[in-house]
């Protein structure tokens, strides 16, 4: 028979409620360093692109030198447009860790609220076991999917997968977040003026992304057990009731 009085069960949510806590204050710090990232504009070796990331990671805009097809080639486009993009996230990516290793979250941020009192649960009732027993099949239940969905973050990460735009004359490759190559048709290229070419690519670029963002919103898709158990585990007081601590 678990036994809790009081002091137990208010002392216990307020360790919770401390690592509580420092997780905010790292969500805090890592809401600060993304508001504080700016545009990104980079450029390849010979000038001939020009692509620009906007604060929230989207291509902005790309730009074609008017003398890029005879300084780069039809054919190389499409390496230089995945290089800039390539570089453009390098140098996000370097301006985001700045931000974040100078926010002021890391010095201890705004102090928490000491935690709501609790009414105290009977461990060894009738529904405080039912609550364990469900925890525990719960567990029983995530823990199955587990190997499944490591497998399944892992093939994700590696998989390399195409998205092309409406007219199918680019083909962009992401694996995982990134992307990874852009693919034109030479002849669409060759046969297609500047503005059109660069609006195309934006789009095809941003949908791909898009993609990725999705997949990310929806990673427990399939994986029920583990979404509910996630959910569960980042809501100390759910998790408190549910074992039968408090009411």
């Amino acid at each position: 028979m678990v036994s809790l009085d009081m002091a137990d069960a208010n002392r216990l949510m307020a360790e919770l409620q401390q690592t509580a806590g420092e997780l905010q204050r790292e969500l805090r710090a890592l809401a600060t360093a993304s508001e504080q990232l700016t545009a990104v504009t980079v450029k390849d070796e010979k000038g001939s692109v020009t692509l620009t990331l906007a604060a929230n990671g989207a291509v902005e805009s790309l730009t074609l030198d008017e003398d890029w097809r005879d300084e780069i080639g039809e054919e190389s486009l499409g390496l230089a447009v995945s290089s800039c993009y390539q570089d453009a996230l390098g140098q996000r990516a370097g301006q985001w860790m700045k931000a974040y290793s100078e926010s002021p979250d890391h010095e201890g941020g705004a102090p928490m609220p000491a935690p709501e009192p609790v009414e105290l649960g009977d461990p060894s009732s009738t529904w405080g076991l039912e609550g364990r027993e469900q925890l525990r099949e719960m567990y029983a239940a995530a823990d199955a999917e587990q190997a499944d969905f490591l497998a399944h973050r892992a093939q994700r990460a590696r998989q390399a997968r195409d998205g092309v735009n409406s007219s199918k004359t680019i083909s962009v490759t992401r694996e995982g977040d990134t992307i990874t190559a852009v693919k034109l048709d030479e002849r669409w290229v060759r046969n297609t003026n500047d503005g059109v070419i660069e609006k195309e690519i934006v789009r095809a670029l941003n949908n791909v992304m898009a993609m990725a963002a999705r997949e990310r919103e929806n990673k427990y898709e399939g994986f029920p057990a583990i979404e509910q158990l996630t959910k569960i585990a980042h809501n100390p007081h759910e998790l408190m009731r549910r074992m039968g601590a408090i009411r």
